[in-house]
């Protein structure tokens, strides 16, 4: 591999690579420091695609549930519901879904 992963880009973007067994395995701690860095690898074993190394990339959602999981502050829940209570509308001149807007504000 003459060139560098690092050195495939176009336009600020990093092109898609396609290495051999026999490359991922001479270079894995360059290419790895490549796909870090955003670069995505395809590897070839007799010339078939095998896998695909990308950068892992993680969204606000699942940072957050993370934090949350971190601090025990996130429950499992048991899938059952328990009991449920009624509620009795105490102004029946309103509508109850009136009532839960009113009372979300």
């Amino acid at each position: 591999m003459a060139t560098l992963l690092a050195d495939y880009v176009h336009n600020g973007r990093k092109l898609m690579e396609t290495i051999g067994v026999k490359q991922l395995r001479d270079n894995l701690s360059r290419i790895l420091k490549s796909v870090e860095k955003g670069a995505v690898v395809r590897v070839l074993r007799h010339g078939k695609d095998v896998v695909e190394l990308r950068p892992i990339t993680k969204s606000a959602e699942q940072e957050f549930l993370n934090r949350l999981r971190d601090r025990d502050l996130l429950g499992g829940g048991t899938g059952k519901i328990g009991s449920i209570k009624t509620v009795k509308n105490l102004k029946p001149e309103f509508p109850v879904s009136d009532l839960v807007i009113q009372d979300r504000r």
